[in-house]
């Protein structure tokens, strides 16, 4: 198995075998050949036992990369060190009783430990304040039980990969939704992506402006306008990215056992189940699926590959060792599969062919219309040969005598690690998340950054010879989007995810959607500027044109994530701002501090800054030894930082500090010849010294390359929003 550099990187720390003290002793074809014999072993329980011939397929196709497996399988499957759990995705039910929620917690901590993510809906939770009739206490709630649930998710590594990821749903007519909706703006929740439960019944009123009843066990608790609701909904969503939208009907609607409903997704919403079930995941590498010597598409090698891919995840079925008993059996009793892709973005590249345009959306859904007949009709072949699922008697092909092994079959799941594994440059249906940016290399110990291109970017670029000086120009600006060299085909081919309009996105996850049997994971993206209306049309949109979920990223909505180039910093406007929000400190911060000579004696300002923004976060404003006014230093440095990260901007912020009257400390100190920092009262000098920051700031800007989030895992200024999640292009750590 060929992988590159940053590939064999990953294999290492994520997937290879290890010794006792942690060291790799697997190579990758010696990974093939685990996960091909561990699929094939299937093989031996169903007539014919073609185990050798299976397992020679399965490995073609794994070295190939042709098709990639998630990680769970990577990490898991065939190893005799660890359970043989190879599920990504699980959904668990929570009853409204304190042994439940405990006993999911635990059964949470098994299938997190595993490396599986883990849905919820917690509306069958009784709202806080209720009456426990047991005790006659009051019930904490459900947003509170979130919480308890995310300090549990930071504790238990997921499968030496990542921390534990959640997703928590509350339908949109729970007493609680409106601390639901903002719970995540304080930043205290970490480790959950926030989505609401929407109905169909809800949407219509919130366009009708009608009314809309919050009720828990059939009792009205509140009503208010649907639109008011709404509104808070967006907000939220401009303001930190959550909560996302889960379309309770959609789903329901395309539920393939509808005796048994869902109404939850996985961490990520693009797969949605039905309490206690799990589903395995793997791609096909679209970037490989391009005739060498002709722009068309390799029809025969795809269907190749998605036939096996189909016969790989059903097997591991079978062989797969679950981490609880109830969920091996709902697992086998319904036998879900999400076969996905990854690199759609290469290959349309590689037939010239832009993803923000109408041949490029085409394009698209030709191929995974293609993938989703072939899929299918492997696992109807796979129900002939093998037998249907158990409860297939209850699902919709039993009532046209359809055979099908497998309940459902598609799935566009996040792709973070396996896409670097696969050394191909756009994660699932995602376009390349920029062309260059600059990357961190420690030499001898000490960080050197070096430009980091699109391979397929440079190639075209070379083919026409473009100057090396105008990719430097490029590697500056993170785009090549007017630059002066590169030609105008070529600048129109390659726009980065943040230079695609936020309705082209969309419209390539509607377009997709027709041919997906669960759902897609998927970020629009927003720039800085993008208002409430903008969220809103994309949100009512999604649920217009038939989604099954929606999640929005707005550039500087959330701590840690990222600028490209010269882009300009998100507004400071308030009017940009919801009323009541407080941005988050950051973890880090650095920043100056300057004394000031005050009327009563020295005063010390302190200005921190954001590290990932280069924005102001908040002061600090002390007294020295000599004398001052504590208390209202003090009080100062608090709403000072309250402002700046309440959105209010630093000119502002100076001019009301300057407009206040002169302090009698002051003046007489002044008359005396005594020293002082310019000013006429302590507010004023600290607003002559904030001034002072903001002009040098100015004046010491310069191009830069991409400034993005820190990566937790790697330390590398990689952290950048895909996929409904967060991931790191460097190390392929993702954080949802």
């Amino acid at each position: 198995m060929e992988l590159t550099s940053d590939g064999l990187k990953i294999f290492n720390e994520r997937y290879a075998d290890k010794n006792d003290h942690g060291e790799a002793v697997e190579t990758p074809d010696m990974a093939v050949a685990r996960l091909s014999r561990a699929a094939a072993r299937a093989e031996e329980l169903y007539p014919g036992k073609a185990v050798d011939f299976w397992e020679k397929e399965f490995a073609r196709v794994l070295d190939s990369r042709w098709f990639v497996p998630s990680t769970p399988i990577w990490a898991n499957m065939g190893k005799t060190d660890r359970a043989n759990q190879p599920g990504a995705c699980f959904v668990l039910d929570i009853q409204d009783d304190l042994y439940d929620m405990y006993q999911t917690l635990l059964d949470s901590a098994m299938i997190t430990k595993s490396g599986g993510g883990i849905g919820y809906n917690f509306s069958r939770i009784r709202p806080q304040g209720d009456l426990v009739r047991s005790t006659k206490g009051k019930a904490s709630g459900a947003v509170e039980l979130i919480r308890l649930y995310d300090a549990s998710a930071a504790m238990i590594k997921q499968g030496g990969v990542r921390r534990g990821a959640f997703m928590g749903i509350l339908n949109c007519d729970h007493p609680e939704i409106e601390d639901f909706i903002r719970c995540k703006l304080s930043g205290e929740i970490t480790n959950f992506n926030l989505s609401v439960g929407v109905s169909d019944e809800f949407m219509n009123r919130v366009a009708s402006d009608e009314q809309w009843e919050l009720k828990f066990d059939g009792e009205v608790r509140k009503i208010l306008a649907a639109r008011e609701l709404w509104e808070k909904i967006v907000s939220s969503a401009w303001a930190c990215g959550d909560p996302g939208l889960i379309f309770l009907d959609r789903i329901q609607e395309s539920n393939p056992i509808p005796g048994r409903p869902m109404n939850c997704t996985n961490p990520c919403g693009e797969q949605p189940l039905s309490p206690g079930e799990s589903c395995l995941l793997g791609s096909i590498n679209l970037a490989l699926m391009k005739e060498e010597d002709r722009d068309e598409v390799a029809w025969s090698r795809l269907k190749e590959t998605a036939r096996i891919g189909v016969r790989f995840l059903d097997n591991m079925i079978d062989v797969g060792e679950y981490p609880l008993a109830f969920i091996a059996e709902n697992t086998r009793a319904s036998r879900k599969i999400g076969l996905g892709v990854l690199g759609l973005h290469d290959l349309l590249l590689q037939m010239k062919v832009a993803y923000d345009s109408l041949e490029g959306i085409e394009l698209a859904s030709k191929v995974m219309a293609f993938i989703r007949s072939e899929v299918h009709k492997a696992s109807a072949e796979l129900g002939i040969e093998k037998g249907n699922f158990p409860i297939w008697d209850e699902s919709v092909y039993a009532a046209g005598k359809e055979p099908h092994r497998n309940a459902s079959c598609l799935t566009i799941a996040p792709t973070g690690t396996i896409t670097l594994l696969a050394g191909v440059e756009g994660y699932g249906i995602e376009p390349i998340f920029a062309i260059a940016y600059k990357k961190t290399y420690l030499q001898d110990g000490v960080p050197e950054k070096f430009n980091v291109f699109s391979p397929l970017f440079l190639k075209a670029c070379r083919e026409r010879e473009v100057d090396e000086k105008v990719l430097e120009e490029v590697a500056v600006q993170g785009s090549c989007q007017g630059v002066e060299g590169i030609p105008a085909d070529i600048q129109r081919l390659f726009r980065g995810a943040q230079e695609i309009d936020p309705m082209d996105h969309l419209a390539m996850q509607v377009t997709l959607q027709k041919e997906v049997d669960n759902a897609i994971s998927k970020t629009i993206n927003l720039p800085a500027g993008a208002d409430l209306d903008m969220v809103e049309k994309i949100y009512y949109e999604a649920w217009k044109q038939g989604l099954k979920g929606i999640t929005v990223f707005r550039e500087g909505s959330k701590q840690g994530i990222i600028e490209i180039g010269d882009a300009p910093k998100a507004s400071k406007d308030p009017a940009y701002i919801p009323r009541g929000y407080i941005h988050s400190r950051p973890q880090w911060t650095s920043g100056i501090t300057e004394r000031i000579d005050t009327g009563c004696g020295k005063m010390y300002l302190t200005v921190n800054r954001d590290p990932n923004t280069d924005e102001v976060i908040e002061t600090f404003i002390t007294t020295g030894s000599d004398g001052g006014c504590l208390i209202f230093t003090e009080a100062a440095s608090r709403l000072t930082s309250m402002a700046i990260r309440a959105g209010v901007s630093l000119p502002d912020i100076i001019e009301q500090l300057r407009s206040t009257h002169t302090c009698p400390s002051w003046a007489r100190a002044r008359s005396t010849g005594k020293p002082l920092s310019s000013g006429k009262s302590c507010p004023s000098a600290i607003a002559n010294a904030l001034e002072k920051y903001v002009d040098h700031k100015e004046e010491g800007k310069t191009k830069s390359a991409q400034v993005r989030g820190i990566c937790p895992e790697c330390k590398q200024p990689s952290f950048v929003p895909l996929e409904g999640c967060y991931t790191c292009l460097g190390c392929g750590y993702s954080k949802c």
